[in-house]
């Protein structure tokens, strides 16, 4: 066989993998059909068949040439009859099967036939003896079932130590990203032996370092440590040392001051009392994956119906109607029904397989049960599929009347769902839940439509195809109307191509992918065997089918000797055309499109784009004919990753909210099962699809670029037995320093073959209008999504400043006076009505506060004549504090929180994420360093100039300003570092804006540039004044473009080089009194002062254009400022309106716009919803966290990574999407000819 490009095609071959694929199935028979003789069977089968009279494969097996008895796997006793036909349930019956079956430990086991439900560990309390009677296949007996000898002994060994069964990559990243262990490869993996105890398990032999760092292997794991021994990694102010003696448990502290609790956790060191680490307690007692596959399935939801072990897989559960997702089992339903013959087993209970028998024809719904969290993974992409926002359609998932559950209630609940949210929805009701999803329930809906398994009790929403904008699209591109009542006919649903192709998961995924290979991995795709390549060849040559994945083994296995259950060649060439045979369906088959068809002229399969993306240079040329080395093209294989462009859509879960109650007693979900207080539920608070954006890859898949996505992005709250919230909404730092709101580089699973990235989704577009878009896509944030939480914090001048409590305290954290508490929250929503949409400070605190920001447990704020002053704001959300918010918890004597300056205007953190800068890295972990400028504080004084604020000697043992952060009360000593204005320059400061490694000030007169790469040794680069800017008072950067607000209105500054500005001729909105602008994605939000708010749309930011100007019928009069966060499906404005107070909009949501919310920047529909009116003018107000920002303008990467040496792009790779030779280069998806 000839076939253009082909490594390898003569007959001679072909027939050598006939005969090996002979020869391998002959064996396999042979050594099957030595275990037993049918005979043999015959004696080990003939009392259970008395009673169960008939099954689907006696042997589990569709080979007839394998002869076991049933006690061969199941144990108990086959000598036992029914005695003569006794009627089932009688008491001879009864007898029979006591004394054949063996008998479980746990009442609440006894005399079922399904699988229990959430049964946890006290599966591990079980005998193995019971484990091997209702499953065989359980990994603690399967090595004398599934893995004795002369059956699947190599599989049933891999499988020990594969990631399906140790699940070490979550335990790893959780305690890496919040700061709990210091190594970034696992450490941590669950196994258990024989007895149910937790193991250790290794690599045998031991990796070399170079395997471990560059294939990603671990040479052991150990089961998790227990919490009690543990030390948090993020020491908040309760971990501090300090506090008193414990009271014993249950009786009053006489000796505590009224109003101000002993509130620390511990009076010794930490790992004592509870200076312990959440964490590693939440790892133990909060449902995430688990249970993974030494344990059964929960087996009460839909999607969550399996068994353990082997037949965790290979032994197929009803649980999802879909026939894309299930296959030939959709007709089985999804409630974990069986369809056996076996006449015992019930037909209406759930937790049974739907046979018994074994298969290879493994549906993906059954790999959905494991791969379900989080909720944005690669099989629910796979389906185009991502977790529901608890907004969208909520009318149809919460109840008319509103819930107030009582904590029996929260308790139930939360043992199906650890969703917060759950327990105030419908969908904490099973009998709710088994709906939602139907074909019934999704015509009610009008935004989305929902699938049909609710693994863990949560709701999972189908993505559609849409434009920026969020104009719904047909297959064509083309507009469709949001009245269209075939609206989800016509729109494209962005299931992966391959998914409808009609491929299930073990199509692409073969035996090394599922079982292993014996070593352990930390990484998921470190574990994977096959490539893109492997099967869709390259731009030089068709498919070798070879694989060449990470995990492959040396020289790569043989695709083509892969066989289907029916016995016919997975992969077949015919002529120059590659088919595969589907693994679940016998008559199924589709091409595999070959990548050099597509660069072919005159082939059925050529794409002009294609040609033009794979053979695009470095240079901005196209190739006319292939060149000999990939180092001159722009997107080689060996620098970005398949998936990089061939990706319809990303899913985004911007922010988890965990919360640990001290009063819940929950067992521990693995090892001894303890039952003990602390429980740790968590909501999941931002769901988007509609953002994209790249990262590098980590070092074991090569360092190419690859999609990127923000994944546990935790914010942790704690309640104590007394119900005081100790903290609240607070950040973790991950283990290297960076903000533990972390993203990683994956593989998205969402391919399309039109739906797919274009040139300007990851270059300037000729238009210049994709400007918001590249600042999501380089992960420098667009203000969009941030986290304001339930307290806003706004400057009040000479009345100091106010915390006002904007949102609900329990899950959903719905804004007051919004649609989603509206829904959420019917009878809060009519209370608050009642009150005239009124919002109360929380906490104020005298003062003369200028300027504002919040970050962590601590206050910034610019005091004017008073200087710098930072605030102690953890104990904001205690109940047991009176003096909510401190200058001083402690005496003068321990702490100095203020810097005296002249005369302090506005204060700037480099960043609103927490970062230690200084924190120790390890080597191994292979992190970038952070950047120093994270270090300090800056202040603009109106007559210094700026003042940097901290301990400027870098080896004293809290340099900067990381007082703040290294747990010892102590030393909270805080002091000027440097004060700069050269010539006077600075003089007349009165905004400060951190932009990568640049402080842009603004002066009563100008823009001034400040090089801090060297924040101990800062340098002017460039000012820019009269004529582009009179008396500037506001700024804001996105990617290439600075805002600016001046006496004439908005203006627009290029910024492509962050040292020199320069004025953009022509842009500029007129307007009277603007005062300070805020930009979220395409749009800038001028506050106008007496005007109002401006909206201006900025998409194209060299002709900036006014959409609106929004006073809420003349109520907003006084604008000064104005900052954005999203909560749920819907975005808000918090507007500081002066002499008015707060006032808080809605301007985005599902219910003011179901036709566009869910686009990347629709147009926003502003309404006023509440106000807080304060004791002096709102001047500024707080911004909130950067949830979505992982590096800045200079290439400093800010948030932790998972996968090791996996990092956002720096600036140099940044630049090259669109600097070429130091000169700006622009794109167009559509170019009119041939390049």
């Amino acid at each position: 066989m000839n076939r253009q490009g082909h490594s390898v095609s003569s007959p001679l071959r072909t027939l050598c993998v006939s005969l090996l694929s002979f020869f391998s199935a002959l064996h396999a028979s042979s050594i099957l059909s030595a275990v037993a003789s049918p005979e043999d069977a015959d004696r080990k089968s003939s009392g259970c068949i008395s009673c169960h009279t008939s099954t689907d494969e006696p042997t589990m097996h569709s080979a007839k040439t394998v002869h076991l008895g049933c006690t061969d796997c199941h144990g108990g006793d086959a000598s036992i009859s029914a005695v003569g036909g006794a009627a089932r349930n009688s008491p001879e019956y009864n007898s029979a099967k006591e004394k054949a079956h063996v008998r479980p430990r746990d009442p609440s086991f006894q005399d079922r036939s399904a699988l229990p439900e959430r049964a946890y560990a006290k599966w591990l309390a079980e005998s193995a003896e019971y484990i091997k009677f209702v499953n065989p296949g359980d990994l603690r007996v399967a090595p004398e079932t599934c893995g004795r000898s002369g059956c699947h002994a190599a599989e049933t060994r891999a499988v020990s130590t594969s990631m399906m069964t140790h699940a070490g990559m979550l335990w790893g990243a959780a305690l890496y990203n919040n700061g709990s262990y210091p190594v970034k490869n696992t450490r941590f993996g669950e196994r258990y032996d024989r007895g149910g105890k937790p193991q250790s398990i290794k690599t045998f032999p031991r990796p070399t370092p170079e395997e471990i760092r560059t294939k990603g292997v671990i040479p052991e794991l150990d089961p998790l440590f227990r919490w009690e021994t543990s030390q948090p990694g993020n020491v908040l102010r309760v971990f501090e040392r300090g506090g008193r003696k414990k009271a014993e448990i249950g009786n009053p502290n006489r000796e505590e001051d009224p109003g101000k609790p002993d509130d620390k956790l511990s009076d010794r060191g930490l790992g004592t009392g509870l200076r312990t680490d959440p964490v590693f307690l939440g790892l133990q007692k909060t449902r995430l994956l688990d249970p993974v596959m030494s344990l059964p399935g929960t087996n009460d939801h839909p999607g969550d119906y399996r068994a353990s072990g082997c037949s965790a897989c290979h032994l197929i559960y009803a649980n999802d109607r879909d026939p894309t997702h299930s296959g030939v089992y959709a007709p089985f339903g999804h409630s974990g029904f069986s369809a056996s013959s076996d006449p015992t087993i019930p037909k209406n209970e759930s937790g049974h397989p739907v046979k018994h028998a074994f298969t290879r024809s493994i549906p993906s719904s059954q790999c959905m049960v494991c791969h379900i969290h989080p909720g944005t993974n690669m099989v629910t992409t796979y389906f185009g599929l991502t977790w529901w926002d608890n907004e969208s359609d909520g009318d149809k998932m919460y109840p008319k009347e509103q819930r107030n559950p009582t904590e029996e209630q929260r308790y139930q609940s939360f043992e199906r769902n650890p969703e917060g949210a759950a327990v105030r929805g419908l969908w904490s009701d099973e009998k709710f839940l088994e709906k939602v999803g139907s074909p019934e329930f999704n015509k009610q809906l009008k935004t989305t439509q929902f699938a049909d398994f609710h693994s863990h009790g949560w709701v999972f929403r189908a993505v559609f195809h849409h434009d920026r904008q969020g104009n719904w699209l047909d297959k064509d591109g083309q507009q469709i109307a949001f009245d269209d009542p075939d609206r989800f006919s016509k729109a494209v649903h962005l299931a992966d191509i391959h998914l409808e192709k009609g491929m299930q998961c073990n199509d692409c995924h073969f035996a090394e992918d599922n079982h292993g290979n014996g070593k352990i991995y930390g990484e998921p795709r470190a574990a994977i065997e096959i490539d893109c390549l492997d099967c869709h060849g390259s731009i030089r040559k068709r498919a070798a089918l070879i694989t060449s994945g990470p995990a492959a083994p040396e020289g790569g296995r043989h695709l083509d000797l892969l066989r289907t259950p029916w016995g016919l060649r997975r992969f077949e060439w015919r002529g120059d055309k590659l088919f595969q045979r589907s693994m679940s369906e016998e008559n199924k088959e589709w091409e595999i499109v070959q990548t050099i068809d597509t660069i072919t002229p005159g082939n059925v399969h050529f794409s002009e784009k294609s040609l033009r993306a794979k053979l695009m240079n470095k240079d901005g040329v196209v190739s006319s004919q292939l060149p000999s080395g990939d180092a001159s093209l722009a997107h080689a294989n060996s620098s970005m990753t398949c998936y990089a462009c061939h990706t319809s859509w990303t899913p985004t879960c911007f922010g988890c909210h965990l919360q640990m109650t001290a009063n819940a007693r929950k067992p521990m979900l693995h090892n001894e099962g303890l039952l003990t207080k602390n429980y740790t539920s968590y909501n999941f608070q931002v769901l988007r699809d509609d953002i994209y954006m790249l990262g590098v890859d980590g070092t074991v898949t090569g360092h190419r670029i690859a999609p990127a996505r923000s994944s546990c992005a935790v914010l942790v709250s704690s309640q104590n037995a007394n119900r005081d919230w100790l903290y609240y909404t607070q950040q973790t730092i991950s283990a290297p320093g960076f903000s533990g709101q972390a993203f990683s580089t994956f593989v998205p699973h969402t391919v399309r073959a039109q739906e797919t990235k274009q040139c300007s989704d990851c270059h300037i577009s000729a238009e210049n209008d994709n400007n918001a878009w590249m600042a999501q896509l380089l992960l420098e944030g667009t203000n969009f999504m941030n986290f304001m939480g339930r307290y806003v914090y706004v400057a009040t001048g000479k009345k100091g400043f106010a915390a006002i409590a904007v949102a609900e305290h329990d899950e959903p954290e719905a804004i007051y006076g919004s649609d989603l508490q509206r829904i959420a929250y019917p009878d809060n929503y009519k209370n608050f009505l009642n009150h005239h949409r009124e919002l109360n400070a929380a906490a104020e605190h005298p003062g003369n506060v200028l300027d504002i920001q919040a970050r962590g447990e601590y206050l910034y704020a610019a005091n004017g004549p008073g200087g710098l002053r930072v605030y102690d704001i953890a104990n904001i959300d205690n109940k047991g504090f009176s003096e909510k918010v401190t200058t001083a918890p402690v005496s003068p004597i321990g702490q100095k929180f203020y810097v005296p300056t002249k005369n302090a205007i506005a204060v700037a953190s480099p960043t609103t994420l927490g970062v230690d800068p200084l924190r120790q890295q390890l080597p191994e972990n292979e992190e970038q360093p952070i950047h120093l400028l994270y270090g300090f504080l800056y202040v603009a004084d109106k007559e210094e100039g700026l003042v940097i604020i901290g301990d400027p000697h870098l080896k004293s043992k809290s340099p900067g300003v990381r007082t703040l952060l290294d747990g010892n009360p102590a030393n909270n000593f805080l002091g000027r570092a440097v004060t700069f204005n050269p010539g006077g320059l600075l003089t007349g400061a009165r905004r400060i804006t951190i932009a990568g490694t640049f402080a842009y000030i603004l002066t009563d007169k100008a823009l001034v540039v400040v090089d801090l790469d060297n924040p101990l040794g800062p340098r002017i680069t460039a000012t820019v004044g009269s004529p582009a800017l009179h008396d500037p008072r506001g700024m804001a950067v996105q990617f290439r473009y600075a805002f600016v607000v001046d006496h004439d209105g908005l203006k627009v500054l290029d910024v492509t080089d962050l040292a020199r500005p320069q004025p953009v001729s022509g842009a500029l909105v007129p307007l009277a009194d603007a005062r300070n602008v805020y930009v979220a994605r395409t749009y800038a939000y001028v506050s106008a002062g007496k005007q109002g708010l401006a909206i201006v749309d900025v998409e194209r930011p060299e002709a900036p254009k006014l959409d609106q100007i929004f006073t809420a019928e003349g109520q907003l009069n006084d604008v000064n400022d104005v900052k954005i966060g999203m909560v749920a499906a819907s975005a808000f404005a918090f507007v500081a309106d002066g002499k008015n107070g707060l006032r808080v909009l809605q301007i985005l949501s599902p219910w003011d716009d179901p036709a566009h919310f869910s686009g990347f920047s629709p147009r926003p529909t502003p309404k006023l919803i509440a106000t807080a009116h304060t004791r002096g003018p709102t001047l500024a107000i707080s911004k909130g966290i950067d949830r979505d920002r992982a590096v800045d303008e200079s290439g400093n990467q800010l948030a932790v990574f998972g996968r090791r040496g996996a990092r956002p792009l720096n600036r140099a790779e940044s630049q090259s999407l669109y600097l070429r030779g130091g000169q700006l280069y622009s794109v167009e998806d559509s170019p009119a000819t041939r390049p």
